[in-house]
């Protein structure tokens, strides 16, 4: 009778969650309309006034320098770990032709407009939680905001989480920069979020897992995540592993399947779960929280004994 139970209990947790690949979503946005919208919520950040351009632009460069060239910094050598330098994120436009280039350069637009087409990032965001993962100098935060989310963005680099909310000030922009890791433990998020916005981060954390099943716990159910990373090619379940090697502190870096079993494993609904790979190679997910749910899996998980392994 125990070992029926067991195997009973075993194909409930098993039978759910073991898809050999994830869905490709269609479009539900033509590409035109995604960048006009991308277009129109941006434009509204630039100054009325060539003076006024001139003066935030000039602002943020004498209060936030680049410590090296943003064109250059993938490409050069650096002995700097990660909190040790600062160069600015995403490309900005003041208006009246004063922009300034960031390391990340438009990628906030290319994946805001991805994201659009997909219907992974709505065209209208009013009077949502969201929680903007990696904020960095606030390109992201600005096209969620811009939406009309009502922005928490948390950012583990104290240089960029001083830009952003100096950027913030000087835009006239509400939003709540918060400095410190995801990885500390903040139960009053739980079910709190409507929708969590991830880009570029997760092949920066060492701890994949615990950093999907967080974000699943701070979600309400019926919300929705949506990540891009850098990726590895690949048939099966595979991850690469740079670490400290690479420039950029890449840690791990999944292929389609592999990003699609985090989500399933951190709680996710396995039939929500879409994955696409992007032109240049880098991945795009996207998934519900349908219900709470618990950690389908809790042998060697990072928090032993925490609430994240119950239902949240």
């Amino acid at each position: 009778m125990q070992a029926e139970r067991f195997v009973e209990r075993l194909g409930r947790i098993r039978d759910v969650s073991a898809p050999k690949a994830f869905v490709t979503p269609e479009a539900v946005m033509a590409v035109s309309a995604a960048q006009a919208r991308v277009n129109e919520v941006l434009g509204r950040y630039r100054s009325a006034t060539v003076e006024q351009a001139r003066e935030q632009a000039a602002c943020l460069m004498h209060d936030f320098p680049d410590q090296e060239p943003p064109e250059q910094f993938w490409e050069t050598a650096s002995s700097l770990a990660f909190r040790d330098f600062f160069v600015w994120g995403h490309d900005h436009d003041f208006g009246h032709g004063v922009t300034r280039s960031g390391a990340m350069m438009a990628r906030h637009r290319e994946i805001a407009i991805e994201g659009l087409v997909t219907g992974w990032l709505a065209p209208d965001l009013t009077e949502q939680q969201v929680l903007d993962v990696g904020c960095w100098s606030g390109g992201d935060l600005l096209m969620l905001a811009g939406l009309g989310a009502q922005v928490t963005a948390i950012e583990e680099h104290p240089i960029a989480v001083r830009a952003t909310r100096r950027l913030c000030e000087l835009l006239d922009v509400q939003a709540d920069v918060m400095e410190g890791s995801l990885y500390t433990d903040r139960r009053d998020w739980a079910g709190l979020f409507d929708y969590i916005y991830c880009a570029g981060v997760i092949y920066h954390v060492t701890d994949p897992l615990l950093f999907m099943r967080l974000l699943f716990a701070y979600l309400k159910p019926g919300g929705s995540v949506f990540l891009e990373t850098k990726a590895v090619a690949g048939d099966g379940s595979l991850c690469s592993y740079s670490g400290t090697l690479e420039k950029g502190w890449n840690w791990y870096a999944p292929n389609e399947i592999a990003f699609g079993r985090w989500l399933v494993d951190a709680g996710f609904d396995a039939g929500t779960v879409q994955v696409w790979r992007r032109a240049n190679g880098r991945l795009l997910a996207g998934a519900r929280k349908t219900a709470p749910a618990m950690m389908r899996e809790t042998a060697g998980f990072s928090r032993p004994g925490s609430w994240l392994e119950g239902v949240c």
